[in-house]
């Protein structure tokens, strides 16, 4: 049966927009905040593709002897015959420049294009480096190619549904099943594309190997894009291998502790977005978003690193941390190529050892929603207990496992210091009375019950905060003013809630959509 090229090109469209809506829609619960730009680079490499060859249907994917060559696909489209023209007359020139008597410059490849110091050997693995001893691992989730000889070991295996990481047993029990044992020379391969691609799920497996006891492992420098670029060979599938046993010896100075990071003996890096770190972070905490060690797709060269990290002490050790420790692994990564006393931590860990509010958003919405471009728009948000009553139990979980328990008698955010009384916090019997008015128990009230709502774009980016106020003295239903002078689209609302030095941020609370245009400013082309 034929197919119109109309109704290839019609399938076409419908499969990548589907595809929009799934990653619209999917949010890894170890990289949120990847963008579906990114999300559908593959999709779109192969669309365009398509729309450059007469018989695209075929070349979409050429099969030798199990291995394929995606860059037969980009050497046929005419979509990149342009490029190819330009890259023919730098050649050209070259040869020119070379017979007029000077000196031809060295061919590079893609290993070749960053840099790299003697030092860098130890931990990362060049193309030409692998060989047929070592064990090539791709950690991708679902991917469509791989190196030729490669196993895959999706990254997402080493995590519990949580986020949190499994046990050395099940770790042991993972990559024995794959066919690795603790003295092969492993090199790890792959990214997470719903993440937004990248090394950081590659140099989470290197430190969760580590972590583990594998001694001889490296992370291979470059994606598939990089290998592809370079006319190497591809496999459609991963290879088996007959499974091992793997003897784990824990390596626990990788990983950091609570205890650890409260003694605050440690510098410490919050390698999240900067919306994820002014939500909340832990306290001495400096900022370092994960993009800022890499230079596309790799780590950045050993002079740019030393210079990103040129304020932190070597006599000291260090602390990233992320929401589950993938991507901080990426900065964890770096600074050991430094040789900085670097350990892996997560914000889930952090704050599993916090006081909890223990109150429960039972409703967020925006009126108007949709807006105007420049409307003015009221932000509610409701809360309730974590029971559905309107009494909040603030829980103080202690470092030895014991549990302290304040209940507060009122609504369940009046809490401490609310202005219409005080808390007396010397009751003996653990519940506390709202409306004493000793100067001790002022100066307790200082611990006032904040909520606000943080704005941000679709991709991550921050807009701005809004301050919201108690509607009446005894409800928990709070309102604030956001002025949408903004572009068009539409706007994520994360609800913050304070008490003294307890914070609970409750993500995505609602999406506010912004379209038209503004009678004080044309703010939708911006």
């Amino acid at each position: 049966m034929k197919i119109s090229r109309m109704a290839l090109i019609l399938l076409m469209v419908a499969i990548l927009a589907g595809g929009a809506v799934s990653s619209a829609r999917g949010d890894c619960i170890l990289c949120k905040g990847g963008s579906a730009e990114n999300q559908q680079d593959v999709l779109k490499g192969e669309w365009a593709a398509f729309m450059g060859n007469e018989n695209a249907s075929k070349e979409v994917m050429i099969s030798t002897g199990g291995l394929v060559n995606p860059r037969y696909n980009r050497e046929h489209s005419s979509s990149l015959q342009s490029k190819k023209a330009d890259d023919s007359a730098e050649n050209q020139a070259d040869s020119r420049e070379s017979s007029s008597g000077s000196q031809p410059s060295a061919s590079k490849t893609v290993n070749d294009a960053i840099p790299r110091g003697s030092d860098f050997t130890a931990m990362l693995a060049s193309f030409d480096s692998i060989n047929s001893s070592d064990i090539v691992l791709d950690i991708s989730p679902d991917a469509s190619e791989y190196i030729p000889g490669a196993i895959n070991v999706p990254y997402t295996d080493f995590v519990e549904k949580d986020g949190t990481l499994k046990s050395v047993s099940k770790l042991a029990s993972i990559l024995g099943d794959a066919g690795i044992s603790e003295t092969d020379s492993v090199k790890i391969a792959g990214e997470c594309q719903p993440c937004g691609g990248g090394p950081s799920a590659a140099t989470f497996a290197y430190a969760v190997l580590k972590y583990t006891g594998q001694k001889d492992v490296k992370v291979i420098d470059g994606s598939i894009d990089d290998w592809v670029s370079e006319g190497r060979p591809t496999s459609s599938s991963p290879a088996r291998l007959p499974a091992k046993e793997y003897a784990a010896t824990i390596d626990a100075d990788l990983m950091a502790t609570y205890d650890f990071v409260h003694s605050g003996t440690a510098q410490i890096i919050d390698a999240r977005s900067e919306t994820e770190f002014k939500a909340g972070a832990i306290p001495g905490a400096d900022n370092m978003p994960y993009g800022m060690v890499l230079d596309g797709k790799r780590l950045k060269d050993e002079a740019a690193l030393k210079e990103l990290f040129s304020s932190l002490r070597k006599d000291q050790p260090v602390v990233v941390y992320t929401n589950t420790g993938v991507k901080a692994s990426m900065v964890w990564f770096a600074l050991k190529l430094l040789n900085y006393d670097a350990k892996i931590y997560t914000w889930l860990d952090w704050k599993s050892h916090l006081p909890r509010l223990n109150i429960a958003l039972k409703e967020a919405y925006a009126n108007p929603n949709p807006a105007k471009i420049g409307d003015v728009v009221h932000i509610t948000a409701l809360f309730e207990g974590v029971n559905g009553s309107s009494s909040s139990r603030m829980q103080d979980a202690g470092r030895n496992g014991s549990e302290a328990v304040l209940t507060v008698k009122g609504c369940a955010t009046c809490g401490f210091g609310s202005p219409q009384g005080y808390a007396d916090l010397s009751s003996s019997d653990g519940t506390v009375k709202i409306g004493a008015t000793t100067q001790a128990q002022r100066a307790s009230a200082q611990k006032v019950f904040a909520v606000s709502a943080q704005l941000h774009s679709s991709p991550g980016e921050s807009i701005s905060k809004v301050v919201m106020k108690r509607v009446k003295s005894d409800s928990d239903e709070f309102v604030g003013i956001w002025n949408a002078n903004v572009a068009a689209g539409t706007y994520g609302v994360d609800i913050i809630a304070t008490l003294g030095d307890i914070t609970e941020t409750f993500p995505d609370a609602l999406w506010i959509k912004v379209a038209g245009t503004s009678k004080y400013k044309n703010l939708e082309n911006e």
